[in-house]
């Protein structure tokens, strides 16, 4: 399914586009996406409506999780023995959501160290930047450093991660850096370390929606870590600190 070169840009880049893996499963999963975001769990502002956890409850989550080549594909990406769901994500933005995904790593929000956790991002509706497709800052998962998590509402710099570094103003220089998107195909995906600095524009179209299911998954050697200043959601999970994952909260779907 993936080649060597694709999995060697994939290490030097930080994150890659692999086109129409997952085709044959828009259409069941735009319909689950409508009962998702019509939940009562669902959070929504401004246009752009969130959920996560759907695989525990919606049986066309679940199935995209263990059944779908998701859990293969993040197993080949990691070189990896194994492949453990970490959760899913799901993120609609409407037409005319003007509310950007400001630059950020995925780590530093999560509890969790160690070994490797990799988001397969599936477009559900054709994206492009205009529609608030991704844009990756590339190679920026290789410089070592983690930094603070920004609230994506009020673009507010978390201090309770004393150990971390503020992220650098990437918009004010963009010179700076070299930035990876891409036009995508409804049933392509994204796969980004989760130490990649990305992020997204509002969706400036105002008659397109952008519809994506991240899905997150992590390598045997992740351990858990409840720092402060975590997702509080992942940090109520029933482990001892510094324990590997484990359990029905973290299913093992391959491995």
């Amino acid at each position: 399914m993936i080649t060597p070169d694709q999995i060697a840009r994939y290490d030097a880049d930080g994150a890659i586009m692999l086109p129409g893996l997952f085709t044959g499963w828009v259409d069941r999963l735009r319909e689950a996406t409508e009962r998702a975001i019509s939940n009562e769990s669902a959070r929504s502002t401004e246009g752009f409506t969130r959920n996560r956890d759907m695989w525990m409850t919606d049986p066309d989550f679940r199935a995209f999780v263990f059944e779908s080549p998701a859990a293969e594909l993040a197993r080949t990406m990691m070189r990896s023995s194994s492949a453990r769901l970490y959760f899913d994500h799901l993120f609609v933005k409407e037409p005319g959501a003007q509310a950007p995904t400001p630059w950020h790593q995925d780590m530093p929000y999560w509890p969790a160290k160690g070994g490797q956790i990799v988001s397969i991002w599936l477009a559900l509706d054709d994206v492009t930047r205009e529609t608030s497709g991704l844009a990756y800052v590339r190679g920026s998962h290789l410089t070592g450093k983690s930094y603070k998590p920004i609230g994506f509402s009020d673009g507010k710099v978390s201090m309770a991660s004393v150990d971390e570094d503020v992220l650098p103003d990437i918009d004010a220089d963009p010179g700076a850096y070299e930035f990876l998107d891409w036009d995508m195909k409804a049933g392509d995906c994204l796969v980004h370390n989760s130490f990649a600095i990305h992020g997204a524009s509002g969706n400036s179209s105002l008659s397109v929606r952008r519809r994506a299911l991240s899905t997150r998954w992590a390598n045997a050697d992740v351990r858990f870590d409840p720092r402060p200043g975590t997702d509080p959601v992942l940090a109520s999970a029933p482990l001892e600190a510094g324990a590997l994952l484990s359990g029905e909260r973290f299913p093992l779907v391959i491995g």
